[in-house]
Formats: structure tokens, sequence, C-alpha cells
């Protein structure tokens, strides 16, 4: 009987031996070098005629057990027609009621091209038919009235997870793609197409607040900016277009759950069907919270679902206070400044001599700071309500013996102090005979020599790879454009000081950047002048000065997000369902050792392990990754053991969700979707292609390769019952021979 035309087979024989290739050529000798012997033997016993039919059962005896040492496989590929299940799940939210055809709504229009596909597809191919929106159900489900969202994100991480998806051939999902793009979800394993549900929206009527920006974190009581960017389009006819030169704009607070307050209005020109707009807005609460800026409707338009966005803003109050002394406030001061006021939770304080013993006062006030107008203070209390001290370039003269004693009391107890460098520093300035020596990570004397000028090229010691402090920094200083043009040429480093960054001066190496712990504090100092230089460099440098003191001040005084032993930082500020959370674990201490972490994530009072891995290539550096399956609020717990014992434990709250209402994007994201059905080893189609999958589908997934392996040796009784015949047909012989 012929075979089909769509099928094909390949027969192909292949050697399992059960030993190793030269065991193999070892065992093939000894049986060739044991018949000639036994060949030799017989002949001397009988004529060589009846020797050789003597051996004759021997020799096939041999030949059969080598054939299942040598073990031969018989190997069938075939190639057959696949039959199975095709998963087709149509969007089912709020946003695919939208008749964006001005006929149909989208879900309607995604329905009707699932059921043209079933007589498209081969009669081996069956559909099964699902539905999503935040979640994964049965499309005979009752639809409910209120808005009904979309997780795209999270609908995937559901669908991959399914103990069924082996059984189906493909997935296929209609869809408008939602109101946001997702980074890196999760994708069934098996090719996954996507075709996208919308009109152009060049056809439409409609007004839309396309973007809404503003920084993820704010300082209360300090006012930051919404960026609205507003889009419009009159392709549909009509006077919708004479309606646009007065658009009305709100922006609403939330204060609380669905009820918001009044913050601004305003009036925009959307004639040329595209506007930005900066909102001002001064945070008086703490915590998350929320803004909406919303477009009045206007008659005619498609859909009042993308009239409006919300943002989400953490607002905290500063938290790390920062007390600046010197006597002028020159340059490094000004660029110190305005770095620093990039962190909202930072208050920065400068006190600066003007003359003789008149004090001036600048930057974020503190209840009872008064006393600080008559200099730096003498007594440590006054000093408490500082988390970190930063020291200029100045005369230790500027010291009285109860200042610095108060500066030393202020350290020991906890307290961070950071020494900048210049000519009137360290041992230039007179420190070695004082209390404050002590404080210092060098040796310092009185014979110090003159700043060193130049060119200095900086580098990371090893002892400075993978600090906190130089997070992204080691990275840009790694790629030789950082140098100093002034360093003060201190003496060694004293025991359990740690360097930074160093560079070679006259010579030798010397550490221009380095920290030690005293006491319960820390103390950093700079060797240099002029590290504010690179903030008037061009990027990557220009971004590393900024970057090294924030995360300085931070990482010493122990204010970063983690706690006193551990720094942890996650690569988002909000995470949607479907994504992956990844977060960095620092330990403080470069030398610790025996650390150990473990992890927790917890939701609905359901907990289950997350894995926390070391990074390659930096020391005591983790790594933990976890993917949210859903909306919701989720809580990560974090252990660190040290020697059998808890060192520190860490806790942060995430809550889930899409930072956009539903439907703020009717545009349908071809090339997002796109991308996503490449990588799901897929195709895209626009609405207006989708009568082409089932023929590509078919084309690429209606045949399945099998191959059936079979051991010649094994395959039946057929090797016994040679082995048996031989063995008696040597019997036989050997009686006919008389050798019995």
């Amino acid at each position: 009987m012929p075979l089909p035309a769509d099928h094909f087979f390949l027969a192909t024989l292949q050697w399992h031996p059960r030993f190793g290739g030269i065991w193999c050529g070892v065992i093939v000798l000894a049986a060739a070098a044991w018949l000639f012997y036994l060949q030799r033997r017989m002949e001397h016993r009988v004529s060589p005629v009846r020797a050789r039919w003597l051996l004759l059962p021997k020799i096939l005896t041999l030949l059969a057990l080598l054939l299942v040492l040598f073990d031969p496989v018989s190997s069938i590929q075939k190639d057959e027609t696949a039959n199975g299940k095709l998963l087709v799940l149509v969007d089912s939210s709020s946003s695919m009621a939208v008749a964006d055809d001005y006929r149909e709504p989208r879900v309607t229009r995604a329905r009707s091209i699932v059921e043209s596909w079933k007589s498209s597809l081969p009669g081996g191919v069956k559909l099964d038919e699902l539905e999503f929106d935040t979640a994964i159900h049965n499309p005979d489900a009752a639809v409910s009235t209120a808005l009904r969202g979309t997780d795209l994100g999270g609908s995937l991480v559901a669908l991959s997870e399914r103990n069924d998806l082996a059984s189906y051939l493909g997935v296929v999902l209609l869809t408008d793609g939602g109101d946001e793009t997702l980074d890196n979800p999760a994708l069934p394993k098996l090719p996954t197409y996507f075709v996208g549900i919308g009109t152009d929206p060049a056809t439409w009527n409609d007004v839309s607040v396309a973007n809404l920006d503003c920084p993820p974190t704010a300082e209360k009581d300090m006012g930051f900016e919404i960026t609205a960017e507003l889009q419009a389009h009159a392709g549909h006819g009509g006077n919708f277009a004479a309606q646009l030169a007065q658009v009305h704009v709100t922006l609403e607070h939330a204060t609380g759950t669905n009820t918001w307050e009044n913050v601004s209005e305003q009036t925009v020109d959307m004639s040329n069907l595209h506007s930005v707009i900066h909102l001002q807005v001064k945070a008086g609460e703490l915590g998350i919270q929320h803004y909406r800026v919303s477009v009045a409707p206007v008659a005619g338009e498609l859909s009042p679902l993308n009239n409006s966005r919300s943002v989400t803003v953490n607002v905290q109050k500063k938290s790390l206070h920062v007390l600046f002394f010197a006597q002028t406030l020159g340059q490094e001061f000004k660029v110190l400044r305005n770095e620093l006021a990039h962190d909202p939770g930072l208050a920065f304080t400068a006190l600066f001599r003007t003359g003789g013993s008149r004090f001036i006062l600048q930057g974020d006030r503190q209840p009872g700071d008064d006393v600080l107008a008559d200099g730096f203070p003498t007594a440590k209390k006054f000093l408490e309500p500082y988390e970190a001290i930063i020291i200029g370039s100045l005369p230790a003269e500027n010291f009285s013996p109860s200042q610095m004693q108060a500066l030393t009391q202020f350290a020991e107890e906890g307290g961070t102090v950071i020494f900048i460098g210049g000519d009137s520093a360290f041992g230039r300035g007179g420190y070695a005979a004082t209390p404050l020596a002590a404080l210092f990570p060098w040796r310092i004397s009185d014979g110090e020599p003159e700043l060193a000028h130049g060119i200095f090229p900086i580098h990371v010691p090893p002892m400075g790879t993978g600090n906190p402090i130089l997070a992204n920094v080691e990275d840009i200083v790694a790629r030789g454009v950082a140098a100093l043009d002034a360093v003060n040429q201190v003496d060694e480093l004293k025991p359990g000081a740690t360097a930074l960054l160093a560079a070679q001066v006259n010579g030798r190496e010397l550490a221009v950047v380095a920290t030690q712990p005293f006491g319960k504090g820390k103390v950093m100092g700079i060797a240099t002048s002029t590290l504010w230089k690179w903030d008037t460099q061009p990027q990557p440098l220009g971004l590393a000065y900024g970057l090294f003191w924030r995360q300085a001040v931070r990482v010493l005084t122990g204010k970063t997000e983690g706690g006193q032993n551990l720094a942890v930082r996650w690569d988002k500020d909000f995470y949607r369902p479907g994504e992956m959370v990844a977060g960095e674990i620092r330990a403080m201490n470069p030398k610790a050792e025996g650390l150990t972490i473990t992890a927790t994530l917890t939701a609905k009072n359901q907990s289950t392990p997350v894995p926390v891995e070391p990074v390659a290539g930096q020391s005591l550096v983790f790594s933990a990754k976890v993917r949210f399956h859903e909306r919701g609020d989720y809580n990560f717990r974090l252990v660190a053991y040290q020697g059998g014992r808890v060192l520190e434990t860490y806790e942060k709250n995430f809550q889930v969700a899409s930072q956009v209402a539903e439907g703020s994007r009717l545009e349908v994201d071809d090339l997002f979707l796109k991308k996503l059905a490449e990588a799901g080893g897929g195709a895209y189609f626009r609405e207006s292609e989708a009568g082409q999958l089932p023929t590509q589908f078919v084309a690429k997934n209606s045949h399945k390769i099998t191959v059936e392996e079979t051991s010649l040796a094994e395959a039946g009784l057929w090797f016994l019952i040679v082995f048996l015949a031989v063995l008696v047909s040597e019997w036989i012989l050997r009686r006919k021979l008389g050798l019995f």
C-alpha cells in the first residue's frame, strides 16, 4: 500500500556498545585470538575440514555474543500529520467593548474570527476557546458590568503554568494588547500567536491622555511636576475637530477608594491634535499618593476610557539630615548641594564662617538648630539631629577642644563624618596633633607634603571592589575616564581602613577615598579638593560624582533600604502582573564572611521560597528574582545569617497592579505584540490579516516527527532461538563426528 504524500520514513542503524571504544577493541582482538588458538588446537586432533566444521558453531555463538555487546539499534523516523488542539484566548476586557470600526465591538469581531478559523483548519485540529481579562476564564462565564482590566502578563504566566499545556499544538491570543508594555513576560513553551484587534486610530474621533509622567518619589510639602501629553484624532468627520479648540483638563488627587478631590483645572487648545501640559503639585501627605489627569468628554468621541490617566508617587519626608561645615562655600559646596538635592529623602544644611566669629546657616532648617548660628556646636547633643557631618577643607584652628570632642563623640556613638581634602585638610591643616587625628582613615603628620598637581587616573583597588558606595560608579571608573588634578599626599592607611578609590601619585599607590569604622560610627576621607570636577564632565563620568555622594551618605549612615548590614536595591519602583522583580542585596561590610541569605514571598496568606543566588564575579553581592502572577499585595521577607546567627532581617511590601486604568491606551501596539509573538515562536497578525493564521499554522505545526528505536538483540525471542539452534547444531555435529 503506498504511503500518503505527507508521510515519509527514514530508517537508520545505530550502534550502542555497552563498553567504551578501547575496551570493545580489546574484546574483539581477544575473541579473534581465541578463535585462532582454538582452530590450531582442533587441527592437531582432526582433519582441517572437520576442524572448520567444528569451529563454525563457535564462530556463530561468538558473533551472537558480540552482537549483544555492540547492541545495534534500528531507528525509524516518521513524519506524520499532527492531530491535536489549538488553544484560543479572546480578550474580554472593557477596552474590547469599544466599537472602533463604528459598527461592532472589538470582542464581537474577535469571536467572529475564531468562528471562521474552525472551517479553515484541518479536520484533525480542534479549537479550545477561553477568554481572559485580569485572569483566564471560560467563555460562558458571567460578564461583569464593572470595568474589566487587562493583565496580559499575568494571563501569560497562568497560561504557561497550565498542566494540560503539552496537549496543545499552539496558543493564539486575540487582544488589543492592554494598556502597558511588559518587561520580560513569561511565555508558554509552545508556539504562541497574537492577533491585534483594533482599527487605525487615524479613522477615529477621539481625545486621550496619551502619556503621564512624574517622579516616582517626592518630598512632603515640596513641589513637583506632572507632565501630561494629550492626543486627539479627528478622522471620522463631523464637527468634532471644531470642538477641540477648548478642551477642559482636570488634575485630581485620590482621597480614598474611588474618591478624588480637585487640585487644578485648565482649558487647552487641541486644534493641532497634540499638546503637552505641565502641572505643578505640592504633596501634603506622606506615603503612596495617586493623582489623575482627566480630559472632559468631547461630544462624538469614540470612547471616554482613554480620557484619563493616573500616576503613583511615593511621598517621603526628609529622613536623613546632613550638615556641611566649611570656612568658605566654594564650587565644591554648590555642586555637592545640587547633587544631594536629587535625593528627596535627604535634608542638607550648610554652616560656614563669614569672618571672625560670624556664621551663616543655609539650607534645610530643623527645630533647635539656632545654636548653629554661633558656630560649630561645642556639645555632642546639638549634633544629634544629623546623621552625617561633612567637613570641608579648613584648618584645625577653626575647632576648639570642646568642638573636637563633640565631633569625636558624634562618630563614636554612631554618626558619620566625611572629611574633604584640600590645602587646609589633614596634615596640611594641622590635625596631626589634635584628637581628630584618630578619625582619619590615614596616618597623618605635620610634615605632610603639599598637594600633588597633575593628571592622576583613578582606579578601584581590590579591597574596594563590590562596595555598595561604588555601585555603578565602579563600572564608570573601569572605563578609564576618571582622573583628578590635585591630591593630598596623605600617609598609609590605618589597620581596619578600606580604600575605595586609588591613584598613582609620585610613584606610590595612594588611597584617594577611604573609609574606616570609628566606635559605632563610620568615617570617610576624600584626599582631594577637585572630585567635584567630575560633575562638569560628559557622560558617563558626569553621573559618577552624584552617584558616589548619594550612595556614600546613605551607605555610611545605614539609611539605605535594607538596614545597617545589608543594602537592597530593586530594579523598579512599581511592578505589574506577570513581570519579574529583580532585587540586588549587598553586604555592607566588605569583610563579612560566611553570609547566607534566605527569602520568602507571601501573598494571600501563602508563603513560597525565593531563590537568593550569589552574583558571579562580585563578592558578597546576591540577587533575588521572582515573578508576580497576579494583582494583589505581596510581602517579601529576607533573613541574613552569619555564623549560624541572624544578622539582619528585611521586609518590603509590593502592591502589584496595572499602573494605568483600563482603556487608557486604545491604540493597538503592533510592535509590542509582534515582539511577544516572535519570542513565543509564533507570529503576529493584524486584525485584517487574521485569515492568514490557519494557513501559516498548518504549514508550520500540522506535522510531527516521531522516532522509534528498537534494539535488534532484544527485539522478540529470535536471538534466544538462534543461540539455542547453534548449540544444538554443534551437539549434533560432534555426535556425528564421534567426538563424544
